[in-house]
């Protein structure tokens, strides 16, 4: 049986630091899901306090239970992976990306990790809990995953994260994305090339969700406020 070539003990280890146990343990910013309130979008969080990273089991399972408006669970059975997309190849469903939008996600997303020592930028986030407190200094946290595509036939169609691909695609970097397969449903909306979407301000958002999509099919819109998941 191999040993490692040198090991510290835990105690020797923190005299070396000059902490505690407790010092260390409030130093790792580990997050207290007890002290969370609700489950916001993770624009309207105010102070970051902590991270959990999100692990290939929990990111599945949040898939899974992701359902339709018509209460469907679309990804239940799908074979769930991670991608890194050239978004020049993906189809988009969406008629409009926004300009206020677009904006955020340049300015705010890296933000929100700045703290700590991981990639912030849109092409390498991975899936995270973020825990801190909201706009009304309420403890809260959020779900940020990284963008969803939806496989269907030959074609790979943005589910969730339009402005991160939009970007990407603005700057020409590729960036990490969960593909799913094999899905149950259809997709909600017609599957169109980039060229057809238009850049707006939230001002001229369209109020009718129909307007806002190619084709739509809203029973089999899905719905991920339902599970906290804004991007």
């Amino acid at each position: 049986m191999q040993t490692p070539e040198w090991e510290i003990g835990k105690e020797e280890f923190l005299k070396r630091l000059g902490l505690s146990g407790g010092d260390l343990v409030r130093r790792m910013n580990l997050p207290d899901l007890d002290t969370a309130e609700h489950i916001i979008p993770l624009r309207y969080m105010k102070n970051v306090g902590e991270l959990s990273p999100i692990s290939w089991d929990l990111a599945k399972y949040l898939m899974s239970k992701m359902r339709t408006m018509n209460g469907h669970y679309p990804f239940s059975e799908a074979q769930i992976s991670l991608r890194k997309f050239d978004p020049n190849g993906l189809k988009v469903g969406q008629k409009f990306a926004y300009e206020e939008n677009l904006s955020g996600v340049l300015k705010e997303l890296p933000s929100f990790f700045r703290n700590y020592m991981i990639p912030s930028g849109i092409s390498e986030l991975g899936a995270w809990f973020v825990f801190g407190r909201d706009l009304e200094d309420v403890p809260a946290f959020s779900c940020y995953l990284p963008p969803i595509v939806e496989r269907h036939g030959k074609n790979f169609v943005i589910m969730d994260g339009i402005h991160r691909n939009y970007i990407a695609k603005q700057v020409g970097v590729s960036l990490n994305a969960i593909l799913a397969e094999n899905i149950s449903v259809p997709f909600p909306c017609g599957m169109k090339n980039w060229e057809e979407l238009s850049v707006i301000s939230l001002k001229d958002k369209p109020a009718d969700i129909n307007e806002r999509y190619f084709t739509l099919t809203k029973e089999l819109f899905r719905d991920l406020k339902y599970l906290g998941i804004d991007g």
